[in-house]
């Protein structure tokens, strides 16, 4: 018995060794960890900033790597307002890690300026590329594109030398500068206007509608903005013919740019399988097209279109490789004009007062129900109510920011910023400040613009960033107004429109990234009535 007794002594005390022993390695292990952790953070957020004081400082996180890369995709806005108020007191750069990313932060205007003209040691380019790889385009095209042409060149007058991927830039500029070229889009989208904004079309062919009767249907309005102006947006610059090509474009795009944020943050294949799938299906469509005889499509297609086309066959550039470019090149025509004018009639529905002196300055411009001068509305100076609500609307809706990669050590606001890390001009935060702005900044409050000499001057300030800036600052802008305020004011004068119910106002998705204007949250669409108007 006392052998047995002693045998089971000597088996407990042994378990009982072993388990001290896991404890004690478990411990040290613990220990390494949290001394290692400690370590890096007291060397990244203490140690290095005093032993380099002159490049920004970096807003602190917790986890190595990772950085505040979840707090970015979830709320990039609420993020950086944020990291601003951590550095408040001071308008100098500050830096942000997101997934091993350092970005530079920049939310002083005069500071955002030296960022856009300062194109040899901060690029945009970069971002192009790597779209043109993440969408299909192969290295010897971007290699081409990008390589400097002849000055004697035939085609787009090149006096400059420089290659296609930034003369492209100059050639959009011809055609999107207020001129013969840009008259010529006008034209269309005007009489694509008067000829698709009637009763009678809406109710053919808006068959997502719920609810119609001989004077009246009801549509989900984001759902029906976005519709209208993706396919007025393919009109003007491919006329009928890729609708012919492929029926249901405008209905992949939309898709697409509802997800379009998985491919600018290059997100991994297996979780984007509802953006891939419509834009493949677009880029073949495309090349369709391309594909068809000329006689068949370039007499309907923009200048543009005709003239990238021919830039890119000089260079024996592809069918395939053609289409994912032009692909390119219609997602930055119709992201943002749908978004803006949801946002806009949903902020004149809630404010009747500027609904009503909307369709008092617009009339000049109708002729009864016909759009016959879309240009007046378009004008600051003679409809500068209408010029207001437009700005009001891109500053509160407005949610993109301007990115640039560091390719060589530069200083902006008094502090070194490192090459092969990114700046980043976040126009929203811009727009938000209330020393430039005013008051109640949160509210859509258009007399912000109109109440003083100071507010007029606004459209002009430095801090007025809808659009970005420098070279790069969105050659659509005076097309975009043209179409927005055209088709809204159209809308208002052939129609009653209002809210059906009492819906609450719709939240903007601010967990997804965007090129421009953001989108509403999933949903949070909401239906309108809209009547014949009895009296214009």
């Amino acid at each position: 018995m006392s052998t047995e007794l002693s045998n089971y002594i000597e088996i407990f005390r042994q378990r009982v060794l072993l388990v001290i022993q896991e404890h004690a390695t478990i411990s040290l292990t613990s220990v390494l960890i949290v001394l290692a952790w400690t370590t890096w953070r007291c060397w990244r957020f203490t140690v290095y900033p005093k032993l380099h004081p002159d490049e920004p400082k970096e807003l602190p996180y917790l986890i190595p790597i990772l950085g505040h890369g979840i707090a970015f995709f979830r709320d990039s806005n609420g993020l950086l307002a944020r990291a601003r108020k951590h550095f408040s007191g001071t308008d100098e750069p500050f830096a942000l890690t997101a997934f091993r990313r350092t970005f530079y932060v920049i939310t002083n205007a005069k500071q955002s300026a030296e960022v856009y003209k300062n194109t040899d040691s901060l690029s945009f380019e970069e971002f192009v590329q790597s779209l043109m790889r993440i969408n299909g385009n192969d290295e010897h095209t971007i290699k081409t594109v990008y390589s400097p042409l002849p000055t004697e060149k035939r085609g787009f007058p090149n006096p400059d030398g420089l290659s296609l991927g930034v003369l492209a830039q100059r050639m959009h500029m011809h055609q999107l500068y207020p001129g013969e070229n840009m008259v010529v889009l006008q034209k269309k989208a005007q009489d694509w206007i008067n000829r698709q904004l009637t009763f009678d079309v809406l109710a053919k062919e808006c068959t997502y509608s719920p609810s119609q009767s001989p004077d009246h249907i009801q549509l989900p309005l984001y759902e029906w903005t976005s519709d209208y102006f993706v396919r007025l947006g393919q009109y003007i610059y491919f006329g009928d013919v890729l609708q012919k090509v492929d029926p249901d474009y405008v209905s992949a795009y939309i898709i697409f740019d509802e997800v379009i944020w998985k491919m600018l943050y290059q997100y991994p294949t297996f979780l984007c399988h509802d953006m891939i799938g419509p834009r493949d299906q677009m880029m073949a469509s495309l090349k369709f097209y391309f594909q068809l005889p000329p006689d068949q499509r370039r007499d309907q297609a923009a200048w543009i279109i005709n003239a990238m086309e021919d830039e890119m066959r000089d260079l024996g550039v592809d069918d395939e490789n053609l289409a994912v470019m032009v692909f390119h090149l219609y997602f930055a025509i119709n992201t943002n004009a749908r978004k803006t004018s949801f946002w806009m009639l949903t902020h004149l529905m809630r404010n009747p007062g500027f609904l009503a002196a909307f369709r008092a300055e617009m009339a000049p411009a109708f002729r009864g129900d016909e759009l016959a001068d879309a240009s007046y509305i378009a004008d600051a100076a003679k409809c500068p109510q209408i010029d207001a609500i437009w700005h009001e609307t891109l500053r509160v809706a407005g949610w993109a920011a301007s990115v640039r990669l560091v390719t060589q050590d530069v200083v902006i606001g008094g502090k070194l910023l490192r090459s092969g890390n990114r700046v980043m001009v976040p126009h929203r935060l811009l727009h938000f400040d209330e020393r430039v702005f005013g008051d109640d900044i949160d509210a859509w409050r258009p007399r912000r613009w109109l109440d003083t000499e100071a507010a007029r001057k606004l459209p002009n300030s430095p801090s007025w960033r809808p659009f970005g800036g420098g070279k790069t600052k969105c050659s659509g802008r005076f097309l975009a107004k043209y179409f927005v305020t055209a088709f809204v004011a159209t809308v208002l004068r052939r129609f009653d429109i209002e809210m059906v119910g009492n819906p609450p106002m719709p939240e903007p998705d601010v967990g997804r990234p965007v090129l421009g204007i953001i989108s509403v949250k999933e949903g949070q669409d909401y239906m309108v009535s809209i009547t014949k108007r009895k009296a214009s």
